[in-house]
């Protein structure tokens, strides 16, 4: 008995205050705990809150509205505690008279040497005639029935091994799957550092070498400053000289000394009243630090040493043809460099794509029998020109001889007939692979330069009305048009960011766009406002403005950069074409 009572007891303790349990409730998962110890658990962590996890599990339990004191009381374990603590006091006599326990308690001098299968007790040989009788009850002999519930018990056995096992496996596997992952943990974070490191020190490579940069500019810069105020300083002390001196001979000279001596201070301070104040070149103090736009290439910046402002170079309006004066362009719509040092310009209200120089000079003519919406430039060992005019084709001319050599779609041919498309703009990519922008499926569509096969067809969130992609980062930069937005997306269309143009505050229409290293360039204008309104911004590749570097244009559409550097805008009747100074 007493080893019985030790057994057991520990199962009777509170896993909180590890004593046996005083008033114990019962959580959803079957495991009690005292009220008290309950209650400041609860109140500890968990106070106000509607669930309460298990100390032992972690399985929540839904309290009820008075919480702890509401939970249902384990009254059974309450009566095992009070059992058990009752056995233990009188453990020495319930084991002095053990014997005892197996004499019937209703039939004295009976000996219970049945079990009752159907009241699951020991019962005597009277019990089996009297409260116990067949075939209501059914009973064997005890030791039978000892063999019977021992083999019971050992035939469930296997299963529980096997469960065993596995729960010893899933332990094991749990825990060499976390000590992988430590492993991958501690091998990550090493890779993390070490890159950071190498990052860092790029980035104060970088640092270094342009702090150098800029020392080095300062002392060549100091230099010429020295020298200039090493010169004004002679000048000035040559000029005071001979000041004083003239001043001196006025007042203390006679006569005869000073007529003597005026040829020379005459001539002398005339010669020093012609000579110029030595001036410096103002852009000498320009040094600026323009931040790197790709984190991923840690580009720390780039130092500019002077100071850049851009003026309109030249601007035309009319194009020859032979030596007869043909209509001047009317709307142009877009521009593109074609072939060194000349420009294509889609003239949309003359049908027609015109090439001319730089400088306006005429060079070539290709008709067409509809209106040119834009036009760009393959320049490969093919030189194609790309022009969409307002049907289901981009069509494709050789740059050398203006004719056609082919044309292509946007979506598959079988497609085409059956689908409404709307090309409104066209960009090249460095490995001039083609973007097609179409507003109506608000796509771009991107094509093999060879043959016009489409690539993948990228969805967009605005109207790509014009189109530029920056060959550094292969973003590509959607001008929306009366949208009013521009968005900067990555090669697969996600949007970067957005960016919303203004002139004094007001929102304006968003036209052509551009790359360069430097980042975009946008034309816009306000609409349904005195012509004169428009516009061309700088921004960085984020979306950031930089500067307004040309404004009273008419109506700026297509822009591009020239092959000698020059933006080039096309402003409804006229091409202007701006250089950096």
């Amino acid at each position: 008995m007493a080893t019985a009572l030790k057994k057991i007891s520990p199962h009777l303790e509170c896993d909180i205050c590890q004593e046996k349990y005083k008033r114990p409730k019962v959580l959803d998962c079957q495991h009690s705990f005292c009220e008290t110890c309950l209650e400041q658990y609860y109140n500890a962590r968990y106070e106000g809150q509607r669930k309460i996890p298990c100390p032992v599990c972690r399985r929540e339990t839904v309290l009820p509205e008075t919480r702890i004191h509401g939970l249902k009381t384990n009254f059974h374990l309450m009566g095992i505690v009070e059992e058990v603590s009752l056995q233990e006091k009188v453990a020495r006599s319930v084991e002095q008279t053990s014997s005892d326990q197996s004499k019937c308690q209703k039939h004295k001098g009976e000996v219970k040497w049945f079990y009752c299968e159907t009241c699951e007790e020991l019962i005597c040989r009277a019990c089996t005639v009297v409260d116990h009788r067949e075939p209501k009850h059914h009973y064997i002999e005890s030791g039978e029935a000892t063999r019977k519930y021992k083999q019971s018990l050992t035939d469930m056995f296997p299963d529980f091994t096997t469960d065993i096992k596995r729960l010893e496996q899933s332990l094991a596997t749990s825990s060499q799957a976390k000590q992988k992952f430590t492993q991958n943990v501690t091998k990550t974070v090493k890779a993390v550092k070490d890159k950071a490191d190498k990052m860092r020190a790029e980035i104060t490579t970088q640092e270094t070498e342009m702090i150098e940069e800029i020392k080095l500019l300062q002392q060549d810069r100091n230099r010429t400053y020295d020298e200039h105020q090493k010169a004004v300083t002679m000048m000035l002390q040559s000029k005071e000289h001979s000041f004083r001196t003239a001043q001196d001979v006025i007042n203390t000279a006679s006569d005869t000394d000073f007529l003597s001596l005026y040829p020379i201070i005459s001539k002398d301070l005339k010669s020093l009243n012609s000579q110029n104040p030595l001036q410096t070149d103002p852009k000498l103090s320009y040094v600026s630090f323009t931040p790197g736009q790709r984190i991923g290439d840690i580009n720390l910046g780039k130092l500019e040493v002077e100071a850049v402002e851009w003026k309109m170079c030249h601007t035309f309006c009319k194009a020859k043809k032979g030596l007869r004066l043909v209509k001047e362009f009317h709307r142009a719509f877009d521009v593109t460099a074609a072939q060194p040092g000349e420009i294509a310009v889609a003239d949309y209200g003359n049908n027609r794509v015109v090439i001319c120089s730089n400088e306006g000079q005429h060079r070539g003519t290709i008709p067409l029998t509809s209106d040119p919406w834009a036009v760009a430039a393959i320049h490969s060992s093919e030189q194609r020109l790309l022009v969409l005019d307002g049907s289901k084709y981009v069509k494709v001319f050789n740059m050398k001889d203006n004719n056609l050599v082919v044309q292509f779609p946007t979506l598959p041919k079988n497609l085409v007939d059956e689908t409404q498309v709307d090309l409104w703009s066209l960009a090249v990519k460095k490995n001039s692979t083609i973007l097609v922008g179409d507003t109506k499926r608000m796509v771009w569509t991107e094509h093999r330069p060879t043959d016009g096969g489409i690539v993948h067809t990228i969805p967009v969130q605005t109207p790509p009305c014009y189109l530029a992609v920056d060959d550094g980062t292969d973003r590509v930069v959607i001008s929306g048009g009366d949208t009013k937005k521009v968005d900067v997306a990555d090669s697969k269309g996600s949007t970067i960011c957005t960016i919303h143009p203004a002139i004094n505050g007001k929102p304006v229409w968003c036209r052509g766009v551009c790359c360069d290293s430097s980042g975009i360039y946008l034309a816009m204008y306000m609409y349904q406002v005195v012509p004169g309104t428009g516009h061309i911004h700088h921004y960085d590749l984020d979306g950031r403005f930089l500067d307004c570097l040309a404004q009273g244009l008419h109506d700026p559409r297509g822009i591009t950069f020239t092959s000698e550097g020059q933006l080039a805008v096309a402003d409804m009747h006229s091409i202007k074409l701006y250089n950096k100074v």
